[in-house]
């Protein structure tokens, strides 16, 4: 008896609660209980970890140490201002080049004929230019030229970019003459009458109003160095070795110069001296100023050394008149202390297999001096060496 009333009790009890948990289960259901455990397991872990993914660069194309900028004929070569490329005239068209990739881009046009010399003005925008033996006055900027009224055997700008300055031979008097005149010819005035020299070099002093000249380096002449005012007045006069040539520094405060060892021409001598010729030292590099170029430190010159030189030779003259092509070797130098290194190491003096002979002329250095450009008078073809 006891014992039915146990069993019926536990029936009841049990189905009470399945009852109580189907009800709680229904409720929970309602709340949106099952949606917010199925939303917290569907959520997703996120798995920190300290190892970064690190993409690949390419790789940086190292520049050759030589590149061709440009074929012959190269005229008129300077920088382009506010850049680290260069301008040049070519086939009647300027041209403006890359020294990293060599691209070339034409910036400008002018229908000259038979350009054969470029004078640039400080500021790069004029130009005196050499056209089938006549002088013009080119105005890069408008385009614009015109001839200039009187002969000319040699010409230079003043500083201001205003005045031209110009060797000729007065026909009347029999006289070689320097002159000054604006750029139409107008206001012309004599700097220098009676000049004893036929050929003469001219530069302008740096940083002054003056203007200087020296006969055209020959081992058989001494080659003084005079500067003067525009008017011909404050005359300075230094040097005076066989065949002497002269390279300003950036700032004017020194000068270096190459000259023949002797009359004979065996040897040259490069040196620099100060502004007032004094102080005068050698540097031990046998090759011609026209083969260096300043750095604007004005301590150190980039200069390529003259080789292949003859047996039987008379310099600078034979290399001036092209007698021998030079096989040059490029150098940094110290003008104050006279340490001397290689640019480039001879036996890496190549492109691909070929090897590299150069006759190094018309040497320029860009902003930063990353570049060394320079034209090679064997082949006429501008190129450039990249020296850091």
């Amino acid at each position: 008896m006891n014992f039915g009333k146990q069993k019926v009790f536990i029936v009841v009890f049990g189905t009470a609660l399945a009852l109580g948990l189907v009800v709680l289960g229904y409720i929970f259901w309602q709340k949106g209980g099952f949606k917010l455990v199925e939303k917290r397991l569907s959520k997703k872990v996120e798995i920190k970890s300290d190892f970064k993914e690190v993409k690949s660069k390419p790789a940086k194309k190292e520049l050759s140490r030589f590149l061709k900028l440009a074929e012959t004929p190269v005229l008129g070569l300077r920088l382009f201002p506010g850049t680290n490329k260069v301008l040049f005239y070519q086939a009647q068209k300027f041209f403006t080049v890359d020294p990293y990739s060599g691209e070339r881009k034409s910036v400008g046009a002018y229908p000259f004929t038979e350009v054969q010399k470029f004078v640039w003005d400080l500021s790069g925008n004029k130009a005196i230019v050499k056209d089938l033996g006549e002088y013009y006055i080119f105005d890069f900027r408008s385009n614009l030229t015109k001839k200039f009224p009187d002969k000319i055997d040699i010409a230079i700008w003043n500083r201001q970019g205003d005045k031209v300055i110009y060797k000729n031979y007065n026909t009347q008097t029999h006289q070689r003459q320097i002159k000054v005149a604006d750029t139409d010819g107008n206001n012309k005035m004599v700097a220098v009458d009676n000049l004893p020299y036929r050929r003469i070099e001219m530069t302008l002093q740096p940083r002054t109003d003056r203007f200087c000249y020296f006969p055209s380096p020959d081992a058989r002449v001494k080659g003084r160095l005079f500067c003067q005012n525009l008017d011909g007045s404050n005359l300075q006069e230094w040097g005076g070795n066989y065949g002497q040539d002269y390279l300003w520094s950036p700032a004017g405060e020194k000068i270096l110069t190459s000259f023949a060892k002797d009359e004979t021409g065996s040897q040259l001598v490069l040196g620099v001296m100060n502004k007032n010729g004094g102080e005068f030292h050698g540097l031990a590099f046998p090759t011609t100023v026209r083969k260096c170029v300043w750095s604007k430190d004005g301590v150190n010159v980039y200069c390529a050394l003259l080789g292949n030189i003859p047996t039987v030779v008379m310099l600078p003259n034979f290399w001036q008149e092209k007698s021998f092509d030079s096989v040059d070797t490029f150098w940094k130098i110290n003008t104050e202390t006279g340490k001397k290194s290689r640019l480039v190491e001879v036996e890496k003096m190549k492109q691909g297999d070929k090897e590299l002979l150069f006759d190094t002329t018309n040497l320029l250095l860009d902003p930063e001096e990353e570049f060394l450009f320079f034209i090679d008078r064997r082949q006429g073809d501008l190129w450039r060496i990249k020296i850091k």
